[in-house]
C-alpha cells in the first residue's frame, strides 16, 4: 500500500519554504471528474426553482467580465462545495490528501473552507497578494494561542494545467516565515472571494516565482504564504480546487463569517465547517447523515 506521509524533502519545503507540490497522486481522469460534478453542480444551481436569488447568488460568485448569462464561462469561483456534494465530501476525506493534513495538523481535523476557482478563459480574475491566516485569525483561535497556521494547512489541487498564460499561482517562498502581515482594502468592486491585499514590498515580490504545475497536482502550503494568482489570458480554463484543514480543537471566535453562518443554518445547508476525521470538539460540524447531496438533484 503507498506512503503518501510526507517524505523528509517535502517536510523541509514545508517548513523552510511554506509549500510543497505532489504530481502523480491523482490521476488527470480523476481531477477531470471533479471538474465535471463541479459543472453538472452549477447546472443544477442555476436551473432549479428550489432556490431564492439570494441562495444563487450565495453560492455562485458571478464574473462581471463575463459575456454570456449561464454556465462556468459566467463564473469566478463556488461557495463552500462540501455542503451541497457527498462526492467532494469523499474527495476532501481522501486518504491521499489526509496522509499530509494528518502528518502536518494531527489525527482530529474538520474543513473550515472549501471553494472551487473556475479562471475562465480570457475572463479569468486574478487574487491579490494575501495570506489565508489574514482571513482565518479574524474567525478562529487556537486553543493554545498559537498562531493559526500552526494548527492548519492549505492544498490547491489543478484541475487542468496551470502554466503563467492562464493565470497560475504564484508564492513567495519562505514568506510564511514572517507571520501574518497587515492587509489592506483593494477597494474591488466587484465579488471575489479574496478582497484585502497583503501589505507586500516590491523587494517581497521579486522574490515570487510562478507555480507551474500540470492537471492532477496539488500544492500544499503554509496558510501564512503569501500567494495571488494572474488573470487567464488563454483560450483554456485554469479551474482549481482548494482545501483548507484544521485542528479540531480549534475554537470559533464568533466573529468574521456571522451573517453568512446565520443565512446558511436559516436556509437549512448545515454549517460552514465540515467534519473530516476523529472526535469533534471545539466547531459544530454537520454530520454525514444530515448533509445535502446535490450530485443528483436538487432535493
Amino acid at each position: 500500500m503507498a506512503d503518501y506521509r510526507l517524505t523528509p524533502t517535502e517536510k523541509r519545503s514545508y517548513q523552510e519554504d511554506g509549500f510543497f507540490s505532489r504530481t502523480g497522486d491523482f490521476s488527470p481522469e480523476e481531477v477531470q471528474e471533479i471538474g465535471d460534478l463541479i459543472n453538472r453542480l452549477v447546472d443544477q444551481v442555476e436551473k432549479t426553482d428550489r432556490l431564492t436569488d439570494e441562495q444563487r447568488q450565495t453560492i455562485l460568485i458571478k464574473n462581471i467580465h463575463a459575456k454570456s448569462n449561464t454556465g462556468p464561462k459566467t463564473l469566478n469561483s463556488l461557495f463552500r462545495v462540501h455542503l451541497f456534494s457527498r462526492k467532494i465530501r469523499q474527495h476532501i476525506k481522501d486518504p491521499r490528501r489526509l496522509a499530509v493534513a494528518h502528518s502536518v495538523v494531527g489525527d482530529d481535523l474538520f474543513c473550515p473552507n472549501d471553494l472551487y476557482f473556475f479562471k475562465p478563459p480570457r475572463t479569468g480574475r486574478p487574487l491579490q497578494w494575501h495570506q489565508d491566516s489574514w482571513y482565518f485569525k479574524n474567525t478562529y483561535q487556537t486553543s493554545d494561542g498559537q498562531p493559526i497556521e500552526n494548527a492548519s494547512i492549505g492544498s490547491w489541487i489543478a484541475i487542468d494545467d496551470a502554466n503563467i498564460n492562464n493565470g497560475c499561482l504564484w508564492v513567495i517562498p519562505g514568506s510564511h516565515q514572517k507571520g501574518v502581515i497587515d492587509h489592506y482594502d483593494a477597494e474591488i468592486t466587484e465579488r471575489l472571494p479574496v478582497r484585502y491585499r497583503a501589505a507586500v514590498t516590491d523587494e517581497m515580490e521579486q522574490q515570487a516565482i510562478p507555480l507551474e504545475v500540470p492537471k492532477g497536482t496539488i500544492v500544499y502550503f503554509n496558510n501564512a504564504l503569501l500567494h495571488r494568482s494572474t488573470p487567464n489570458r488563454s483560450d483554456t480554463f485554469r479551474r482549481a480546487y482548494i482545501v483548507h484543514y484544521m485542528k479540531a480543537s480549534i475554537q470559533y471566535t464568533k466573529q468574521g463569517t456571522r451573517g453568512m453562518r446565520e443565512r446558511v443554518a436559516g436556509w437549512g445547508w448545515g454549517s460552514l465547517e465540515a467534519h473530516i476525521s476523529g472526535q469533534q470538539f471545539s466547531i459544530s460540524t454537520t454530520l454525514e447523515t444530515e448533509s445535502l447531496n446535490w450530485d443528483h438533484g436538487i432535493g
